[in-house]
């Protein structure tokens, strides 16, 4: 069912760029973004998903999509994906991609630690500061920064997802 809305449209198309696109709330995003009528750039690791829910995004809503399969957390990626989305007239930016680690921070693994303060933390700071002159070019769009209520309180066996969580 489209829910399609030309104000919306008129505010934030044509294209909306939306990471971790590929499940949970990123993905539930795309599909309400895609009901509204932008066309939808939809970002994750995991292609097999993204392309599926083009196809059914670009059957049901009749909109154009983009799929571009990327690790954020790897130290050049944000950049490179507002490099390739170049030539899109981006109005809408949502930050949905994300992962949070629990249990003792003593037995937790470094690698994994770093990644998601790089994914969540870093790569959310880079991607807005590369998108914002863009927006305020146009005079019009919009940033969704999708957040957690543990980034309001600390959190035991997830504080450091919870202060990441605090970053946004």
């Amino acid at each position: 069912m489209s829910s399609f809305s030309p104000a919306f449209k008129a505010r934030f198309g044509p294209w909306a760029l939306i990471t971790g696109a590929s499940s949970g709330i990123g993905r539930a995003l795309a599909e309400g973004i895609a009901a509204r009528g932008l066309n939808v750039v939809l970002v994750a690791r995991r292609e097999a998903e993204l392309r599926r829910l083009a196809a059914e995004l670009e059957s049901r809503h009749r909109i154009a999509t983009r799929v571009s399969v990327v690790d954020l957390s790897e130290p050049t990626a944000t950049e490179a994906l507002v490099t390739a989305m170049a030539d899109l007239d981006i109005g809408l930016v949502v930050a949905a991609a994300g992962f949070g680690t629990s249990g003792p921070f003593l037995h937790s693994r470094l690698e994994h630690e770093r990644n998601m303060l790089a994914l969540n933390a870093q790569a959310l700071l880079e991607r807005t500061h590369l998108m914002l002159p863009h927006l305020v070019q146009r005079g019009r769009g919009g940033i969704v920064l999708p957040g957690s209520i543990v980034g309001f309180q600390g959190t035991p066996w997830a504080a450091h997802y919870a202060a990441t969580k605090a970053y946004v």
